[in-house]
């Protein structure tokens, strides 16, 4: 067995990303437009061109948020087909494992064991999966935005590895500026987290060069982190943000206590979200400290496990600064986590065989979780998808206002089918026709008016379809 997958490590290593690829893919297929889908969907009807598109995106960036990378991305992946959305959000998927498995160091060439780790953490750890993976609107500020942080980290580290062998120092610094703004204008605390990791990795290869007595500034490392800073200065001061921010925070506590408030809020979220993850790493940090990996000041300092964890938290923490955010603001501080924690695995020693045998036990465990979780799911997905297309030729059809008093009546998706991969339930029609979700859906079909009742009362009322 042991020769098997020596021999055949690169098949199977890509066959598993392929395998993960298609996974990710179905699970596209069977995700519908939703809430602000359909918000975005109605501005982007009204654009002709790709300059268009950029005037919305301008207008918005005056007036409600100032992502202009992920909300742009929003608008681009509406003005084309779902499927085309489907294809690119799966690559998408695919694109942060590997960055997340190219920033775990001292690994094996083709490692199966770390990708099948990085694969099962997202799949069971993700941060409310169907927002942050699924939803156009949650994909692209969230999966898209953490690949391009992501991607822009990898990129520096790997020029730290080669600084000796680049050609073209300036064309290298210009390119860093430019990906390094782009980076930083993803995401205000993931965004955040990207650049204290980055200026952490500088100091680390500043210092040791200093050392050496080699040379330890390049003119990459400053640009890159330059752009990071010029990006999320250029989120955070966007007009529509202050003016959002302002809304958001009516009824908050204000100055210390506001901030102390939000804080214990962060805390409790950190471990509602995160604690199975953080008491592995805790463990792997003990481990690492009883194998001798991780005492000295110098092991700490360079070690990943410690500067991926403190980003995490650092991610984590910043948004105590802003008013109470939604779960999925904590999607960034999970890859870093997720990073952290798989780095620590891969470091500890196993030549005891109980440490082998805790390390691979983990990674079959999750691979079973996965396939049980993802066929369950599966057939949830495809239930919601049935539904949602039902209630959208109800609204197109006559039959849905039987009374003809211009008032559409749909039923809610079933309860029964709710789960993390799908942010149908968090996102339905309410049976108020001035909710803001029917309001959407009222716009985008052209209908009067909209309502939803619970589907055991519209069978009743109405029959079943």
């Amino acid at each position: 067995m042991t020769y098997f997958w020596e021999k055949y490590r690169k098949q199977v290593f890509w066959v598993i990303v392929v395998a993960a690829f298609w996974m990710i893919f179905i699970y596209n297929l069977l995700t519908p437009y939703m809430s602000d889908d359909y918000a975005y969907a109605i501005d982007v009807r009204q654009a002709s061109s790709l300059w268009d598109l950029v005037k919305q995106q301008y207008g918005e960036y005056l007036s409600n948020s100032g992502r202009i990378i992920g909300q742009f991305n929003i608008r681009l992946s509406l003005s084309v087909s779902k499927h085309v959305f489907n294809v690119v959000n799966s690559f998408m998927f695919i694109a942060l494992a590997l960055l997340m498995y190219m920033n775990i160091h001292r690994r094996k060439k083709n490692d199966i064991f770390v990708l099948l780790l990085i694969f099962t953490f997202l799949w069971r750890f993700t941060v409310s999966f169907g927002q942050t993976m699924l939803w156009i609107c949650g994909a692209c500020n969230y999966l898209w935005g953490s690949v391009f942080i992501l991607g822009f980290l990898t990129l520096y580290r790997r020029l730290l590895d080669f600084s000796g062998k680049i050609k073209h120092g300036g064309l290298t610094a210009a390119g860093m500026f430019f990906l390094g703004t782009a980076a930083g204008w993803c995401n205000e605390n993931t965004s955040g987290g990207g650049l204290l990791l980055a200026l952490m990795f500088a100091l680390n290869f500043w210092s040791g060069r200093r050392k050496e007595g080699a040379r330890g500034i390049y003119p990459f490392m400053i640009s890159g982190i330059l752009g990071m800073c010029c990006g999320i200065l250029g989120m955070i001061t966007a007009p529509g943000v202050r003016s959002r921010s302002t809304t958001m925070s009516e009824g908050e506590y204000t100055g210390i206590v506001g901030l102390l408030s939000r804080t214990y809020k962060v805390t409790l979220n950190i471990r509602d979200l995160f604690f199975p993850v953080i008491a592995i790493t805790v463990i792997v940090i003990v481990l690492l400290v009883i194998q001798k990996k991780l005492r000295e000041w110098k092991q700490i300092h360079k070690n990943e496990t410690v500067l991926f964890s403190t980003a995490a938290l650092a991610t984590c923490y910043a948004l105590a600064i802003a008013p109470t955010p939604a779960n999925r603001a904590f999607f960034g501080a999970g890859v870093f986590l997720f990073i952290a924690c798989i780095q620590g695995i891969v470091d500890v020693a196993d030549h005891e065989q109980a440490i082998k045998a805790a390390k691979y036990s983990l990674v079959s465990i999750l691979c079973v979780w996965l396939f049980f979780t993802y066929l369950d799911n599966l057939v949830n997905l495809a239930r919601i998808y049935r539904e949602e297309a039902e209630r959208v030729a109800l609204i197109k059809a006559d039959k849905a206002d039987p009374d003809g008093d211009g008032i559409v009546v749909v039923p809610k998706l079933r309860e029964a089918f709710e789960n993390p991969y799908s942010n149908a339930h968090e996102s339905d029609l309410e049976d108020d026709k001035d909710f803001w979700i029917n309001r959407f859906y009222e716009v985008y079909y052209d209908v009067g008016n909209i309502t939803a009742i619970p589907r055991d009362e519209w069978n009743e009322k109405y029959g079943e379809n």
